[in-house]
């Protein structure tokens, strides 16, 4: 008498394993990583009012300056994932200066939809910051946007 045996579910899907490569690029502030894991022709959408940054080689550009000019870390919040999406509930902890040279901590929350295609890169990225937390942390810095 022969058993079938199941297969054993996998543990990890595959962007999945992706957003953890991407994940350490934005967390170490590595543009070169995170454009490495974009298609050439991606889109990435910050939804502020920003125009859209369109190929890998300006995601880059983008990322060298925002690294250069904000000074933030992530709290990380609850992940979805699917065959070719995830999305991903965080919290920006960006740290802005003061008029008088001293700085503040201001929270804001985000949520990034990703979508990657069947070569396993993102075509696409989706930024919803909560708009008036954004707002209110950038005017108490004097930054105009």
């Amino acid at each position: 008498m022969s058993v079938a045996v199941a297969a054993a579910p996998q543990k990890a899907m595959p962007t999945e394993a992706l957003f953890e490569r991407y994940h350490v690029g934005w967390t170490s502030k590595d543009p070169d990583l995170i454009a490495s894991l974009h298609s050439a022709d991606t889109i990435f959408l910050l939804h502020d009012g920003s125009p859209p940054i369109e190929g890998r080689e300006a995601l880059r550009d983008h990322c060298r300056t925002l690294f250069a000019t904000y000074d933030f870390s992530m709290i990380e919040g609850r992940r979805l994932y699917g065959a070719d999406y995830w999305v991903f509930d965080w919290t920006m902890v960006l740290t802005l200066p003061l008029a008088g040279g001293e700085a503040f901590i201001a929270h804001v929350d985000m949520v990034d939809v990703v979508m990657v295609n069947a070569a396993g890169e993102v075509v696409s990225k989706d930024v919803y910051p909560d708009a008036q937390a954004m707002a209110a942390a950038f005017a108490r810095a004097g930054i105009v946007r």
